[in-house]
Parts: structure tokens; sequence; C-alpha cells
């Protein structure tokens, strides 16, 4: 089942921290937020609006977690699982989720199921013994998630396919009853959103081949109105046993990991039912999915098929655009499908996670991650998160070295990059970046060695930089590790060669001499 740290695959461009977009538009970033990462959108009338809304909406979050949550021994789901709590006594939230729960386990037949947690708990001990599940352990299992109600006295109980979309439901509820003059509304919990007004919304779906900072997303789309949407995937969490991958997705009808079912995009009139039915569609598989799908009201889906087979419901946005080869091929399904072809990617890949200061959520700090040339030209900047207008640029300089280069840069490229590369992400503090082999501005760059940058400043915290040597060249190098800091948690490096073997601008020396002296004479030291 989906869980509030699976699923980063929603993914709709925006910068870090809280930036001003125009005279009305406010956006905040958090991490660490049920275990993810938070972004809301305000169009408000003032920014002590906005920032009533952001607190106002903080609280929300906590407080339903406190009551749904399976992570918190304290919760009211725990409590009642153990007995601590009467049913009678449960709050109307909880009551509502756990009706939901058992609305959607008899609509998929048993493809959705809160129970099937003790199926991954299994799942997890075989790999830890380097051993397949016990097939009685698991008949017995398969047994008791088939029994009809879902009581307190079964299974252990996880509502996380649930619960966060409830939770956006509950967001939206407060905004709407308390701040009549807000104009539009979103906010992304680790991949699902939810949003409220009438404003135009651009919606990407991440690629589960290539989910990396600025990389190209499997399919587009721009909705007007409200919207909810959810996702679930099984490609970025799996078991491992004896050198073999198994999904961490399972089907509660068997007790067997699915694997047919690479990510699944579901619209919906609520968070709490898109999110359900995203889930429910990775353990029915395309044809049954769609065929589901198209039996709801108000229901629309994406499905791409671990064949690459990707498939969407008739009433799917027509604005949908997918950033595919040419030579796509038409599949069998009714519905609109296409076979996806993709190899592993060349290039620079690029992990790292931020780290968690003491408290249970926080704002992202600035960050910046870039390849260097010999002569110390910031010859690609692939992550830039911080704030793009007033009074944003004042923090810019937090990030002293990339400052610095980038000045030199600007120079030679006559291109500014703020503005134009950033993200937000659906992981707890886990990213990805990737550099392909190209520069800024999209020309080649040859093999050969660069020093990777990797710069993280918090305002009123502490500035970290980590600078790494690399080689590459002809040869394929496995995962290597870097040193973490106060700032970023761990880091490490892999590299696909890249076969460009151009030349580095030679307008390049001269740039450095010119912005050298604009900028700071070295690093500000680490705190």
């Amino acid at each position: 089942m989906t869980a509030y740290r699976f699923i980063p695959i929603i993914v709709f461009v925006a910068t870090a921290a809280c930036r001003v977009v125009t005279g009305g538009d406010y956006t905040f970033h958090h991490e660490n937020v049920i275990g993810t990462s938070l972004e809301l959108r305000i169009d408000a009338p003032s920014p002590q609006v906005a920032t009533a809304i952001e607190r106002r909406s903080l609280a929300t979050i906590e407080r339903m977690a406190g009551i749904l949550s399976q992570h918190d021994p304290h919760s009211e789901l725990n409590r009642w699982q153990r007995g601590e709590l009467h049913t009678e006594s449960r709050s109307q939230a909880l009551v509502r989720v756990l009706e939901a729960a058992e609305n959607w386990r008899t609509r998929t037949r048993g493809a959705f199921d809160v129970r099937a947690g003790a199926f991954t708990r299994l799942w997890a001990a075989a790999e830890k013994d380097q051993t397949l599940p016990d097939h009685g352990e698991r008949r017995d299992l398969v047994a008791a998630v088939s029994q009809p109600a879902i009581s307190s006295d079964q299974l252990p109980i996880s509502l996380d396919a649930l619960a966060k979309g409830y939770i956006l439901d509950s967001v939206c509820a407060e905004v709407e009853k308390h701040f009549k003059s807000v104009q539009d509304f979103t906010i992304n919990i680790g991949g699902d959103i939810r949003k409220l007004g009438s404003k135009p919304l651009a919606v990407s779906v991440a690629d589960p081949a290539n989910a990396t900072e600025g990389a190209a997303p499997l399919l587009s789309f721009v909705h007007g109105g409200s919207l909810a949407i959810a996702t679930s995937g099984g490609y970025r969490r799996h078991f491992e046993i004896n050198g073999r991958r198994y999904s961490h997705i399972i089907d509660p009808r068997t007790g067997f990991p699915q694997n047919a079912i690479r990510s699944a995009s579901v619209i919906a009139h609520s968070a709490m039912d898109a999110d359900a039915a995203a889930t429910a569609l990775t353990v029915m598989g395309t044809g049954q999915g769609l065929r589901l799908i198209e039996a709801l009201d108000g229901f629309e889906c994406a499905i791409l098929s671990a064949t690459g087979e990707l498939a969407w419901s008739s009433g799917w946005p027509d604005s949908m655009t997918t950033n595919q080869p040419e030579d796509l091929k038409v599949a069998s399904w009714p519905r609109k499908t296409y076979i996806l072809t993709r190899d592993q990617k060349p290039g620079l890949l690029v992990k790292f996670e931020l780290n968690r200061p003491k408290g249970t959520r926080y704002r992202r700090p600035y960050v910046a991650v870039w390849l260097e040339d010999t002569d110390g030209f910031p010859v690609k900047t692939a992550v830039l998160w911080m704030q793009t207008e007033s009074p944003g640029p004042r923090w810019h300089r937090d990030l002293t070295r990339w400052y610095r280069n980038d000045r030199m840069r600007q120079v030679v490229e006559e291109k500014k990059l703020i503005g134009t590369i950033s993200g937000a992400t659906r992981g707890p503090g886990e990213y990805k970046a990737r550099f392909d082999g190209t520069d800024n501005v999209g020309a080649a760059l040859p093999i050969g060695k660069y020093t990777l940058c990797i710069e993280a400043a918090r305002e009123n915290g502490t500035y970290q930089i980590i600078r790494e040597p690399l080689q590459l060249a002809g040869k394929t190098i496995d995962e290597q590790k870097l040193k973490g800091n106060i700032e970023v948690r761990s880091a490490s490096w892999s590299y696909i060669p890249w076969k460009n073997k151009a030349k580095q601008p030679e307008a390049k020396a001269q740039a450095k001499d010119e912005a050298v002296g604009d900028s700071p004479a070295s690093d500000k030291p680490e705190s």
C-alpha cells in the first residue's frame, strides 16, 4: 500500500523556501511533513493572509496525522487498535477514513485493503533472512485479510493510502471556511495535489525511468478549476532477496508483490479517493484498472505498465502532452495507449538527502548542485532552489561559491539560470539530479575532469559545501559515497559515460577575470 514517504512522482515546477511570484501569489515549501515534502501555493490579498494560511495548514496536517498515523504510537488509530479507545469514541475523521477503506475494499474486490501492511512486514522479514516468505504463513495472512469486515481486533491497519488524501481535503476545507478572500489555493504533499480556485495549473507526472530533478516528465497537462490528483508506483522501493528485486506493492488477495504497473495517476473529486484509487490500480493492472475508472463517475486515470504501455481513460485531460520518442507504437487497448521504449540513460547521477533539524518540520534550505571544469568554470547547474523575487535575491549570495561562479558564467553564456532550474520533489528530503553531458545552453560537454559541487545555506542557519573531483571517461562508475554535513545528510554519485567530445568555450578565462572582483574572494566557512 502507499505510505506517506513512498511516492514522489507528481511534480510541478517551483522554487524553494517562500517566494512571491506576483503581487498576490505566494509559495511555501516545508520538509519532513508527515514524512515527506509540502508545497503550498496561495493567491492571497496580503503576505499576512498567506502566512496565516500556512500556519493553519500546518496545524491541520499535524492534528490529522495525530489521528490517522500508523507511525505514531499515540495516534488515535493505534490507540483504537490496542483497545485503549472504544469504537464509539472514535473521531469523525477516523470513522470517515475507515468507512472509505471498507468502501474501496469492496469496490476493488480486495485489491485495495488497509490490512495489507501485514504482507509488507512478512516480505521485509524475508529480505532480512534472504529467503522467500514461508508459503504457509503467507496463505494464513491471505485468509485473515479476506475476512470482509475491517475491525480493531484483526490485523494491524495502515491508512497511509487514504490518510494523506484525507489530510489534503481537510486543509482545503479549512481554507474555504476561514479565508474567503483567497482566490486560489494549491497544496502538494509528497506528490498528491489538491487545488481550489479557477486558475489553470500545470501538472506533470514524472517519468519513473528518470525521476531526477529537472528531468523531462512522463506526461504533462494544464487543468483549470479545482483538482484532486494522486499517483502511486512501485519503482522507488523494493525488497531484494538473493539478488532479485520484488516490488513493495503487494496484492492483498495473494500476498505476492506486483510488478505489472510502474505508476498510476488518478484524478477524482477528493484527494482521499484519488489516493485510494491510484494505489488500487497499481495492484489491479492496466485492463482491470481502466475498466474500474471508466465505471466510476468523476474519475480519470493514466497508467504506465512495466512493459512501457502508457494508457489513459477516455476523460483524461485533452491538454496532455507526452515527452516521448516520435516512433511510438500504438497498443491494442481500446483507450489511447502508447508503447514506450527506454534505455538506461547516460550521464552523471547525483543523489543527496537533506538533513532534518530538530523538530517535526522545517523550511527547505537554499541548495545548488553543479559541475565545474578544471578552471573552476560552472559548466552545468542541475539543481537551484532559492527565492526568485523580492526579497529573495538578497539570499542568492548565501550560496557563495555558486553565486560567484554564476556571475562569471553569465558573461559567457548570457543566460540567467535563476527561475529556470528549480523543482519540488515528493520524497522525505531525498533527491536526485542528473548531468546528461550538456552544458547550461545545451552544448555538448567533453569527457574529462570535473568537480561536483553541492552547496546548501539555510536562512538563520548554517552554510555547507561538498566539492568532489571527478574523472569522467569512457568507463561506467558504480555508486560512490560522499561525506555528508549538517545540511546534506548524505550524498553519492554514479556515472554512465556520455559520448560527447566537445571543447570548452574560449571566453570563460576572460569572464573569470571580469567576474572575480565582483564577488566574495572565497567560500563562506562551514558553521
